[in-house]
């Protein structure tokens, strides 16, 4: 019995349900991720975000229709999940095994037995990526909280999972760090074609991505485009601050001084000036 069928989804849900004690967390949930997309989660405390991260990683049991990467989740082909999916959460102190930066990078390689000069040559090309390059002989105990968190994701991505989740897992970068954490991501989704899942509570953070979804209480109450997404007011209805270049954009659209919402400043900017 073939189960390893490939869908046209990287990640498919159909009619998932999970309970926490009494309380269903999801009901009937479904969800659909295309391969090489880059997708931002967004949705208050208690939405279900991060508990959707833990059903998918297989921490939390929960009934219904789950692929990924075309394996069905169970027991069985937990272990080939796993090697498609790199999960970063929020606190990047639950990430470090090792004793130094390289032994934790070096981590998942050896899980995945990889050789010695693999493994070598695997940790060269990611810190080179990440630029951790000073710090790889350095502690958990000797590095900044943004250098914690570029090691979380370059363990995350060194072993090329195809999917990358990472759970609130960028805010305690610098804003140097962040923009190098985007760029290797998106030269990822360009020439691995890797798929990103991005949840986060900081709408800045969306302004890269593809598709926006936001979930309340186990629910999609908004799933579309970005630019669907920011052109009517319904995120800020639902509380939400906006990223300053969409809300400033909203204001100059007011005085026919933009024609659409601009993601990018340096647009924006060429556009105003013409």
């Amino acid at each position: 019995r073939r189960v390893h069928v490939m869908e046209k989804s990287i990640i498919k849900i159909k009619s998932m349900s999970f309970r926490y004690e009494n309380d269903y967390i999801f009901k009937d949930f479904d969800l659909e991720i295309k391969p090489n997309s880059f997708v931002c989660i967004i949705g208050k405390n208690a939405s279900g975000k991060s508990t959707l991260v833990k059903i998918l990683e297989g921490l939390y049991p929960a009934s219904g229709y789950i692929n990924i990467d075309g394996y069905l989740l169970n027991n069985f082909y937990l272990k080939k999940i796993r090697r498609s999916l790199g999960v970063c959460f929020d606190n990047p102190e639950l990430h470090f095994i090792g004793e130094t930066v390289k032994d934790d990078l070096a981590f998942s390689l050896e899980n995945l037995e990889y050789s010695k000069e693999e493994i070598e040559s695997s940790i060269q090309n990611i810190s080179k990526k990440f630029k951790l390059d000073n710090i790889l002989e350095k502690s958990p105990s000797e590095i900044t909280e943004s250098e914690k968190e570029k090691v979380a994701i370059a363990s995350s991505l060194i072993y090329n999972p195809k999917i990358i989740i990472l759970d609130e897992a960028i805010h305690k970068l610098t804003p140097s760090d962040k923009k190098l954490v985007f760029k290797v991501l998106l030269d990822y989704k360009k020439n691995e074609k890797l798929t990103i899942i991005l949840i986060t509570h900081d709408l800045e953070d969306t302004l890269m991505s593809d598709r926006i979804i936001v979930l309340d209480k186990g629910k999609i109450i908004l799933d579309d485009t970005k630019e669907k997404i920011y052109k009517d007011e319904k995120l800020e209805k639902l509380g939400f601050t906006l990223p300053f270049m969409v809300k400033l954009s909203h204001n100059l659209i007011l005085y026919d001084l933009l024609d659409r919402v601009y993601f990018d400043e340096e647009e924006a900017i060429d556009k105003l000036w013409k």
